[in-house]
């Protein structure tokens, strides 16, 4: 088996390798991505399953080499990963994302600030600093969350109420306001009685979680996102800002003819976004609890998409797994083998009308690359990007390009003990129009 190992210069853009050179299902190698976090992407790094920024890092080199304007299109923008890398080479952004709060962490990860503008936003945390524990609580700001003083202690309730009513009291400038409230929605998770490690908001019975004091772990917050967009440099005549086209990637269309699109879709089975950001997108105001069934409803492959209707290219795709999952026995699943199917069913359908918006929005040799992980669900090994890619196909797309890599760190692994889940390599299929 092939196998290149990419070395990354952190003050190159090349990505470290060139995708459009490798072999036919070869392996690349990345250095662990923790260390190698740079500039935007790590706004809010708690976001679940960000995908790896090499890969769009690299794509978009290549083509910029080429063609200095681009249109670049993510349908599953989540919490901004290609937008990072597209404003690196001034291109114009295009994204679909269902989630308001991941549309805001978006929008704050690709914000360039001058040297003028940093400091007023240093001015304004010592202002918050002062002037914070006086200010009067808005009652109007209070999360939208039902049991939401289920997560905190009374007196830490409070204070990140009063803090929040600071904030969104007297900060007028919409940039500056936007920055501040990633940085608030960033200290919600340590300020909280919530395990750090878990996916899903958990307070474990085993283990006392040592609690931030609310000030101390907002001006960290703080300190650690002004330092990561002060990596980029500022281009008075480039204002990257992200064009939202719609909030559904199954059901979308651009007035812009799309170059190059690149996404990682949301694994089959595997999050209930809503779920794991709902407290902290709640206190930010993006989330309230009627939200919650009409966010759900959107999420790709969520139990909720298994009523609209199959496309017959879909159905025919899954057929021999759907057979599979079928015949399961039903007092080993949680639900019944039937709802599991159409489930997971759901999931290819809306994939596959993914692919037909993609499709249509780009240029004529215009590219889709799709980073995507394999599944196992009840024992049951599904090879989600092969059958994608034959959807893909199916769609009019030109399958060009197949290559993979080990995942190093497991942000989306999910244990279940031992009984699948755990995803061990990230595929990438190019495909052209």
């Amino acid at each position: 088996m092939e196998m290149t190992e990419v070395s990354v210069d952190n003050n190159s853009l090349s990505g470290g390798f060139n995708p459009y050179e490798l072999n036919w299902d070869e392996t690349v190698s990345f250095p662990s991505t923790r260390s190698l976090m740079e500039y935007g992407n790590k706004i809010y790094n708690r976001y679940p399953a960000r995908s790896i920024f090499l890969v769009p890092r690299a794509i978009f080199y290549q083509n910029h080499l080429k063609n200095k304007k681009l249109n670049i299109l993510d349908p599953y923008m989540g919490s901004g990963t290609t937008a990072v890398e597209a404003s690196q080479f001034k291109f114009n952004i295009f994204g679909v994302e269902m989630d308001p709060f991941a549309r805001l962490i978006s929008e704050v990860s690709i914000m360039r600030f001058n040297d003028i503008e940093k400091n007023e936003l240093r001015k304004l945390l010592e202002k918050i600093k002062k002037n914070w524990k006086n200010h009067t609580i808005n009652d109007d700001l209070y999360p939208d969350l039902k049991n939401v003083e289920y997560w905190f202690d009374d007196k830490i309730f409070k204070d990140l109420l009063r803090l929040k009513s600071y904030i969104y009291d007297t900060i007028t400038n919409e940039n500056y306001l936007k920055f501040f409230k990633v940085t608030f929605a960033d200290c919600i998770k340590p300020t909280s009685k919530m395990e750090r490690q878990s996916t899903k908001p958990y307070i474990s019975s085993k283990y006392e979680k040592k609690i931030k004091p609310v000030i101390e772990s907002f001006e960290y917050s703080f300190k650690k996102h002004l330092k990561a967009l002060s990596q980029y440099e500022v281009d008075n005549e480039y204002n990257p800002k992200i064009n939202w086209i719609g909030n559904d990637a199954s059901s979308f269309q651009s007035e812009e003819t799309i170059d190059v699109a690149i996404t990682s879709p949301p694994y089959l089975n595997a999050f209930d976004y809503t779920q794991i950001i709902k407290v902290a997108s709640s206190w930010v105001g993006t989330l309230t609890n009627p939200d919650i069934k009409e966010l759900r409803s959107i999420q790709v492959g969520h139990h909720y998409r298994r009523e609209v209707k199959f496309h017959n290219e879909a159905i025919n795709a899954f057929k021999t797994f759907y057979d599979k999952l079928l015949s399961l026995d039903k007092d080993k699943t949680r639900s019944s083998p039937q709802k599991l199917a159409d489930t997971c069913l759901a999931y290819f359908n809306d994939i596959y009308s993914n692919l037909e918006n993609v499709y249509r929005s780009l240029k004529k040799g215009g590219e889709y690359h799709m980073i995507l992980g394999d599944n196992t669900i009840k024992g049951i090994e599904i090879p989600t990007h092969k059958l994608i890619a034959n959807l893909a196909q199916k769609t009019g797309f030109d399958w060009f390009g197949y290559y993979k890599y080990p995942i190093k760190d497991h942000r989306t692994s999910i244990p279940r003990n031992g009984k699948g889940g755990k995803i061990k390599y990230e595929y990438i299929i190019s495909l052209r129009k």
